[in-house]
Parts: structure tokens; sequence; C-alpha cells
């Protein structure tokens, strides 16, 4: 959105209360500590919006809920295979992918802040249920000029 539409819409919500949500200092805008129990209560809101969205979906015998899946950087490139047919299946999924570093997936993993993560090295130190996806080989490929039609292995 455009910095003008934000700052519109932020004074049309500010009008809603007589205390300020947000204060200037400076060139700087601070969200204030009024501002920040607004945000905590409308993000309890739309959570129980999506709890009544999921429940409903669930009743009517469809698979729904947030699925939150942490990849290592090299995975974004093969995850979206694995995963369009399930999401296509389940509208009522809602898929939240974060695409990280292996000390972060790992870290996620230990805190129990994802339901799947994907790596190319299984962590040691963590007792985890894992299914191989693929085998993780390299390939150089090269036209060759003798002839095109003829593949060659090195």
């Amino acid at each position: 959105m455009a910095q003008q539409v934000v700052t519109v819409q932020l004074k049309n919500f500010q009008d809603q209360f007589p205390i300020p949500l947000t204060e200037v200092v400076g060139r700087q805008v601070y969200v204030t500590d009024f501002g920040k129990e607004i945000a905590n209560a409308a993000e309890k809101i739309l959570h129980e919006v999506y709890a009544i969205n999921y429940k409903t979906l669930a009743y009517n015998g469809q698979l729904s809920g947030r699925l939150k899946i942490s990849i290592v950087s090299t995975g974004k490139y093969v995850m979206s295979y694995f995963l369009s047919g399930f999401i296509k299946q389940n509208e009522g999924v809602d898929l939240t992918m974060d695409v990280t570093n292996k000390s972060s997936v790992v870290g996620s993993l230990e805190l129990n802040e994802v339901d799947f993560a994907l790596v190319s090295v299984l962590p040691k130190k963590l007792k985890v249920n894992k299914i191989a996806l693929m085998e993780n080989k390299l390939f150089y490929v090269a036209r060759n000029k003798e002839k095109p039609d003829q593949e060659k292995t090195f």
C-alpha cells in the first residue's frame, strides 16, 4: 500500500478511540501502550474468526487449520512441487512457510514452533520422524557438440 493510503486508514482507525494509538517523535511513529493493547485485542479477534472458519470447514468434512513449515533455502525450489496438490485439495488449510537457514529450521523444530521441516542433513540431537523425499544429487548438464541427441555420462 502507498504511504498515503496507510496514513488515511490509520487516521480513520484512530478516530474511533479517544486515546492516541500512536505518537510521533521527530520523524518516527511509535505505537502507544494503548495502541499495543488494541493491536493485541484485534489479533485475538482475528484468531477467533480463523478458528470459527476452520471449525465450519471441519464440520463439513474438510481438512482445515494452519500448517507451519520451515525449510532451508535450497528447499524452496522443490517444496512447491510436494505441496501444490495437497493445498489444491485442501483449500481450508492455511500454509505458512518459513524459508531460512538450517540453524533456524532446527531451532524452530526444537521449540515445536512448526509442524514440518525440510532439511538435507538431519540434526543428530533431535529425535524426529523422517521421510526421505528424494536423493540429494547434483547433475552437471552441458550440450554435447559432437552428437547433440546422445547423452553423455561422466
